[in-house]
């Protein structure tokens, strides 16, 4: 109850105080088709497909600075049904007829969010740095075909959690004056490795809220 009681005398003595919501969706599909030949004229193909959402609460306390709020969820499906002939370590054969993997990656964090114009102009571009917590799991389902006889084997990935940093960079499009376009561009680098930023890259796009 303190806490409710200090954060609303907060609100109430900044003059700039107001909150900038955004709502974000991600979707993308790649597919690769395998190579068709005389003795493999169905060789199947491998196809991707990642879908994400974002959710970003920003309070600024001062005009252009803001304590921000963030999660997303993305989760990445391969499913690949061109058969491979292999062995296994006795030296019979055997082949992979499908791969399914799902990978879902969580991240929830808390930063500051420096904006570069004010609410009314008609684009606003902020940067944003802080903590983020990073949480990845998933699982893989084999399908295989033994001299004829199918078997089907499930692997799970354990789930892991990481403490991070992020970055990130956003522009935002008034189309009325609470309503806005917002496109951005996050990185989230497990255990503060900046190393890892170019690999965890989120590109989002969605509508944000004045209020």
């Amino acid at each position: 109850m303190k806490i409710i009681l200090f954060l609303t005398l907060i609100y109430s003595s900044c003059a700039y105080s107001y909150v900038d919501l955004n709502l974000g969706y991600s979707f993308s599909m790649r597919k690769l088709d395998g190579v068709e030949t005389e003795q493999n004229p169905d060789p199947g193909s491998a196809q991707t497909t990642t879908t994400g959402y974002t959710l970003n609460w920003a309070w600024f306390i001062w005009e252009y600075t803001a304590i921000e709020f963030n999660f997303s969820q993305t989760t990445q499906r391969l499913f690949d049904d061109r058969e491979v002939s292999t062995e296994d370590s006795s030296g019979n054969p055997f082949t992979i007829k499908e791969q399914d993997s799902t990978v879902v990656t969580q991240t929830s964090g808390v930063g500051i969010r420096q904006a570069f114009a004010s609410r009314k102009s008609r684009i606003i571009p902020t940067l944003a740095i802080g903590y983020a917590k990073y949480v990845t799991s998933g699982i893989t389902k084999y399908k295989f075909d033994f001299d004829g006889t199918e078997l089907d084997y499930e692997e799970e990935q354990d789930k892991e959690e990481f403490s991070s940093s992020y970055a990130s960079f956003s522009l935002r499009f008034r189309i009325t004056q609470l309503m806005g376009l917002t496109i951005s561009a996050k990185t989230v680098m497990p255990d503060f490795d900046t190393d890892e930023a170019e690999n965890n890259v989120t590109y989002s796009a969605g509508l944000s809220w004045v209020f």
